[in-house]
């Protein structure tokens, strides 16, 4: 079930204005249309998945990680298969065959080192920041990938310890 955007409208009261070009005072209706988010049930997936997490299946308790670890920015993580298999204790081959199920159901798009999570499924923000999130996550299906995300310090360190190796 795919969700929609629609617009919503309320009435706000009456104003009156003056007609420039008449100079006739004119009453109108003033009206707020806003974009919506529209049919859609609203859960908490993290307490739903820690509970079926216990039931042991590999596949839950890795999307459990995935949404868990995302980027709050992005929805994004940026891991490998090797990373997630070592962070998780998950084997490649049960993360690989997840990942692939969870593309088939449109619910990541994978880039090399980089997963995403479709804001339609997860996301945390407002309207506008799902809005924004969502256009990110199209974009990547067209190779189009901008993570927007500060270098952790362990990223930073690793040049200065090579360079130590080298010296050595």
């Amino acid at each position: 079930m795919s969700q929609t955007t629609s617009k919503k409208t309320q009435i706000i009261g009456t104003e009156t204005y003056i007609n420039r070009s008449t100079g006739e005072i004119e009453d109108f209706n003033v009206i707020r249309i806003e974009d919506a988010d529209f049919n859609f049930d609203k859960f908490w997936v993290s307490q739903l998945l820690t509970a079926i997490d216990e039931f042991g299946n590999q596949k839950i308790k890795l999307l459990l990680y995935l949404i868990q670890n995302r980027e709050r920015s992005n929805n994004a993580i940026i891991k490998t298969v090797r990373e997630l298999a070592t962070e998780t204790g998950i084997s490649k081959d049960t993360i690989s065959a997840t990942l692939k199920i969870l593309e088939t159901h449109g619910i990541v798009k994978r880039k090399t080192g980089v997963i995403f999570i479709s804001p339609e499924v997860v996301f945390r923000g407002s309207h506008n920041n799902r809005r924004r999130i969502l256009l990110e996550y199209r974009k990547a299906e067209n190779n189009v990938v901008s993570i927007d995300r500060e270098p952790s310090r362990e990223m930073e360190a690793e040049p200065e310890a090579k360079a130590e190796k080298k010296a050595a």
